[in-house]
């Protein structure tokens, strides 16, 4: 099987960081530590860094093109899922610190051909899950599967799959909706007058120097240097990753990648310390859900540490982050085995609490 090139392919350096028995980066510490909890069967990238002057310490195993035996090394790139989302949250803030956006502002200001209740919600209440608008695209999934493959974008998908009544008033319940992201990503693209990907890539990406991070499109699995997902029988598990989702979970990326991206949020220019704690603040108390992502509690060798914990799953791909923003302590988990995402917890948890 000959696989096809990244359109953003920047030269590919592949690691040679394995588990146990290969050579990697050293460290007296952080190295044992990854190689005493995470599993012998482990298929996937795991790196964990002690705080933002310490070297990114990356063990990487497993295969991810198992037709051809192709070992994941630590520039692997996997689909991150929901970690998109967190993406995305950084990107609206951006745009909320250049007077672009108001994060409690009706969205009905960019997308006025909302009925008036879709339209009275805000961004804040879009990016926390709890807009009371329906998971329109979740619905016409469950009639048509081939909906997932319409090749449209946010603002005409927000039209078809934004519009229906309300469940709940604004900020009342909690909803983990693709909709939701669908109308972020179409507020965005109306706000900039151009695609949301390409703001994301201008406003994020880019600032944070990442080469080996974008968004998927069809095709994905074939791509150079991109790890496939299989379930727990070996066979083939990817996810369709249509550009009206790109809000909520098709991006790719590696471990290298993401805690740049981090680095950039909490210690860079990219936010203002305005933004910063927008990013931070806990809204829905029974979830620990921020904007994007969740904020965790966990506690360390030091003390009780406020993480910005960042999880996604797509198809058989699974991936957290867990990142402290006082200091810069790291942890990635970059798996392609359908692994329970509990189980990615409990190691990802482990690996930051021993550090």
């Amino acid at each position: 099987m000959q696989r096809r090139q990244f359109i953003h392919l920047s030269s590919l350096a592949l690691g040679t960081a394995l588990l146990p028995g290969c050579a990697a980066v050293a460290n007296l510490t952080t190295g044992p530590l990854i190689e005493r909890h995470l599993p012998a069967n482990y298929s996937g990238v795991a790196a964990v860094r002690k705080d933002a002057r310490a070297t990114l310490v990356t063990r990487a195993g497993g295969l991810a093109l198992r037709e051809e035996k192709q070992p994941v090394t630590k520039d692997t790139r996997f689909l991150i899922g929901s970690m998109t989302k967190w993406i995305s949250a950084v990107t609206v803030l951006r745009l909320a610190d250049m007077g672009m956006l108001d994060l409690d502002a009706p969205i009905a200001r960019h997308l006025p051909e909302l009925p008036a209740a879709n339209g009275a919600v805000t961004l804040r209440q879009l990016m926390s899950n709890r807009s009371g608008i329906p998971n329109g695209l979740a619905e016409a999934l469950k009639k048509d599967r081939a909906v997932e493959k319409l090749e449209i974008g946010p603002v005409e998908a927000a039209q078809r799959f934004g519009a229906g009544t309300p469940t709940s008033k604004p900020g009342e319940q909690w909803d983990y909706s693709y909709t939701n992201w669908i109308l972020v990503a179409a507020v965005v693209e109306r706000a900039r007058k151009k695609p949301f990907t390409e703001t994301v890539e201008e406003l994020v990406l880019a600032p944070s120097g990442v080469k080996d991070t974008s968004f998927a499109a069809t095709g994905y699995e074939d791509e150079v240097g991109m790890a496939v997902a299989y379930n727990d029988a070996g066979q083939r598990k990817t996810s369709a990753v249509p550009p009206m989702i790109a809000a909520s979970g098709t991006m790719y990326s590696t471990a290298r990648d993401l805690v740049a991206i981090a680095d950039a949020v909490y210690f860079g220019k990219l936010l203002s310390d305005k933004a910063r704690r927008e990013l931070s603040t806990i809204v829905v108390a029974s979830e620990s859900y921020a904007l994007g992502a969740r904020v965790k509690t966990l506690t360390t060798k030091e003390g009780a540490r406020s993480v910005a914990w960042v999880t996604g799953g797509i198809g058989g791909y699974r991936s957290l982050l867990a990142y402290d923003p006082a200091d810069g302590r790291a942890v990635v988990l970059l798996n392609n085995t359908d692994m329970a995402q509990a189980e990615l917890a409990k190691i990802g948890t482990a690996l930051f609490e021993n550090m």
